[in-house]
């Protein structure tokens, strides 16, 4: 594992700045609030236990009876997920409602994103 690689992919500015050259005098593009948007992972990561078992079950019924040991899962799970669906889902022509949606349904699909976050890191 290369402490480099760990870097660009918690570098949440690295797409901005490569697709957006800065001119002279230029600030250069405006970094998104991230602050909404993890909150908006977070929030998909914790409902997504909830509407499992609401989808499996009839008659449809909500469980959040793992709810105070799955926040803390949710909020590590979407620190280790962030940097990639933040860089995905920021679209700075989009209004930023758009990309809170795009960012709450990847916190639905965490696993996956948990799986390639750790390939990105070189992890196994």
């Amino acid at each position: 594992m290369n402490i480099n690689s760990v870097i660009r992919y918690f570098d949440l500015a690295s797409e901005t700045r490569r697709v957006a050259a800065m001119g002279v005098g230029d600030g250069g593009a405006k970094p998104a609030p991230w602050l909404p948007q993890y909150i908006a992972l977070v929030l998909g990561i914790f409902i997504q236990p909830p509407f499992e078992h609401f989808r499996n079950t009839i008659p449809h019924q909500w469980d959040f009876t793992s709810t105070p040991v799955w926040i803390p899962f949710a909020v590590i799970v979407g620190i280790v997920i962030f940097p990639a669906v933040y860089k995905n889902a920021f679209d700075p022509t989009k209004p930023i409602f758009v990309q809170l949606c795009a960012i709450f349904a990847g916190g639905l699909g965490w696993q996956a994103l948990l799986q390639t976050a750790v390939k990105a890191a070189g992890g196994a």
